[in-house]
């Protein structure tokens, strides 16, 4: 039996390794072309789960797996998995980095154990239990006050996981697939290679999905006829959306919260995103549901004057 190793997330396959992958295949019976087809395509699959999951963060982070180093003498292939945003304001008070790559790291574990699990012929994939784990998961985490994140579209993550079932149904007899995640070993069942979309049933449609987070945000332009949106700044973006809390509204304009230049609103946004039958997102919305509080811009010191 050869093996191949296929480090995921450092320079080699050290003890602070995030991702290993080590393929066991039959040295005679296998051509090495076919071998390294099935890890790029492990390679793709893991990559396009880590784009699904890092959109819960904040849908302007990027991941993805870069060569790093080739050793032909033991057919090891050395990879790292890096993160980008746009917009490092949003995340500037945070070490976001390794926080996310802890989440992806243990969401991907979630996913293979899920995918490992016998079904019968015609048993749905519940794929929603994932989604609820993987989400329960992104809680525990202290990035989830991010605004611009969507929920886990449960279609477009099946297609991702189709891959990784499609490359486990290339593997002959015999072979193995063991992944070492965060230092923990997991040895793949591939003997289960069925599809989430195909098991996907009444999912397989356009559909919508909603989440709240609450967030802080200066004010821009308040909305002062009620016939408009307000505008704010969040970091470096800009902010438009309606105030639905007609209660604070009614105080508001009644001259209960009155507000100066610099003020800030902590606020409950809701984001409704809109999936086509494919699982692309072709609408989004945000909308202020709550007004928990105004923060005041501190006053320049009494010395400046």
């Amino acid at each position: 039996m050869q093996g191949m190793e296929i480090g995921l997330g450092g320079a080699m396959p050290a003890p602070d390794s995030d991702i290993e992958l080590k393929i066991d295949f039959r040295e005679n019976e296998s051509s090495s072309a076919r071998v390294f087809e099935i890890a790029a395509e492990l390679i793709r699959a893991l990559e396009d789960i880590d784009n699904v999951l890092v959109a819960t963060v904040d849908s302007e982070i990027s991941t993805s797996l870069i060569l790093e180093d080739v050793q032909k003498s033991s057919l090891k292939i050395f990879l790292k998995n890096v993160l980008k945003q746009l917009d490092d304001q949003a995340l500037k008070d945070l070490d976001w980095k390794p926080l996310v790559g802890q989440y992806l790291v243990k969401a991907k574990y979630i996913t293979l154990r899920w995918l490992d699990r016998e079904l019968a012929e015609d048993q749905p994939a519940g794929i929603e239990d994932l989604t609820a784990q993987i989400e329960a998961l992104a809680k525990q985490a202290d990035f989830r006050h991010v605004p611009g994140y969507a929920p886990i579209n449960p279609v477009r993550l099946a297609q991702s996981l189709d891959a990784v079932q499609r490359a486990k149904g290339k593997f002959l007899p015999g072979e193995g697939l063991t992944i070492t995640l965060d230092k923990t070993q997991y040895v793949v069942n591939l003997q289960e290679t069925w599809l989430p979309s195909e098991r996907m049933g009444d999912l397989r449609t356009a559909q919508e999905l909603s989440n709240t987070v609450d967030i802080v945000l200066v004010i821009r332009k308040p909305d002062m006829l009620g016939k408009s949106q307000w505008q704010f700044r969040h970091g470096k973006k800009n902010f438009s959306s309606a105030i639905k809390d007609q209660e604070w509204l009614d105080e508001f304009y009644r001259g209960h919260h009155p507000l100066s230049p610099g003020d800030a609103l902590r606020v409950r946004v809701r984001h409704d995103h809109k999936y086509d039958e494919a699982g692309e997102l072709i609408e989004k919305s945000e909308t202020i549901i709550k007004v928990l509080g105004v923060i005041k811009k501190e006053p320049p010191p009494e010395q400046l004057f």
